[in-house]
């Protein structure tokens, strides 16, 4: 494993696979922070334009905070963006075969992640507070919308915003029916109540744990079903959910922004280094394969799998 913060293509957090090994094929999801948009790539071809497979330029101005796939019965596939500044903030749906938007909300603080739970339809918007001042300041909030019918385009809010520090990560857990959420120094669970008129969160306590510093990301592991993927300031870490137990660190890399574990055994992730863009750098990182991919002139934020399974 590498400490430290490296801007350039050998900020890996683990030795590099054998160079015969043949690199895994899958497609990357990226939000660029400099133009606002949201590409796809393939993960073995360089990001240029003559690469994109897809793009967006999401609804609401601000910085491309959040981007997934996930599939519906109403509309099909479709893409959650969560974009916005440190006052103002824009959670949106796109269909993905035509990029029309079905569907779009302003929350008011800076949304960092936005995850529909299966089943219920439900939509949770995950939102640090107003202002700069990053993983130091206080205050953030869960926002739910529900739906009124089979489509996207229904959702309507859903009570109060849920009081919740530093509020960053969310994840549906399809298994547990759970929606995990993270920020600050927690990792927690919430049940999804809904009834023909109302839907709302219920703590399950029994799944907290408040051991990080500033949780940032939060992501499956599709090579070990069962595992949380959590990064914060310091690392990168494992969580059993049957456990609830937080392993060492996975990797001692700082300010790691997003990390999942591809189903072949790859590791992406994207990340700050100290002194630079908060956000990122133009790198997306490849550990098994030992490669980095950099689009030009960008800052990725978050690199997303382009499958829109949850586990």
């Amino acid at each position: 494993m590498l400490a430290g913060a490296v801007a350039g293509p050998a900020a890996g957090l683990v030795t590099a696979a054998p160079a015969s090994a043949a690199p895994a094929q899958f497609n990357v999801l990226v939000g660029d922070v400099n133009s606002g948009k949201i590409y796809l790539f393939d993960r073995n071809k360089p990001f240029t334009d003559a690469n994109i497979k897809w793009s967006l330029n999401p609804a609401g101005s601000g910085h491309p905070m959040e981007h997934r796939f996930r599939d519906t019965s109403g509309d099909g596939q479709i893409l959650l963006a969560a974009t916005g500044t440190p006052t103002s903030g824009t959670a949106s749906i796109y269909r993905r075969r035509d990029k029309r938007k079905l569907w779009s909300a302003n929350v008011p603080n800076y949304p960092h992640a936005i995850e529909r739970a299966r089943g219920t339809g439900v939509v949770v918007v995950a939102g640090r507070s107003h202002g700069s001042g990053g993983g130091t300041a206080t205050g953030g909030s869960l926002h739910v919308f529900r739906p009124t019918d089979s489509h996207s385009g229904s959702l309507v809010r859903a009570g109060s915003p849920i009081p919740f520090h530093q509020a960053h990560g969310l994840l549906w857990d399809p298994q547990l029916e759970r929606m995990w959420v993270t920020g600050g120094k927690r990792l927690t669970a919430y049940r999804i109540v809904t009834t023909a008129s109302s839907a709302k969160l219920v703590e399950d306590t029994a799944r907290r744990l408040d051991e990080f510093t500033r949780a940032h990301d939060l992501q499956p592991d599709y090579r070990n079903p069962g595992r949380l993927l959590v990064t914060d300031t310091y690392g990168v870490y494992a969580v059993d959910t049957s456990t609830m137990r937080k392993s060492a660190p996975l990797h001692t890399r700082r300010l790691v922004k997003s990390y999942v574990h591809h189903s072949s055994g790859e590791q992406m992730w994207t990340g700050a280094v100290e002194g630079g863009n908060a956000f990122g750098t133009k790198w997306v990182h490849f550990n098994v394969s030992g490669v980095a991919r950099a689009r030009a002139g960008a800052i990725i934020y978050k690199a997303r799998l382009e499958t829109p399974n949850y586990r």
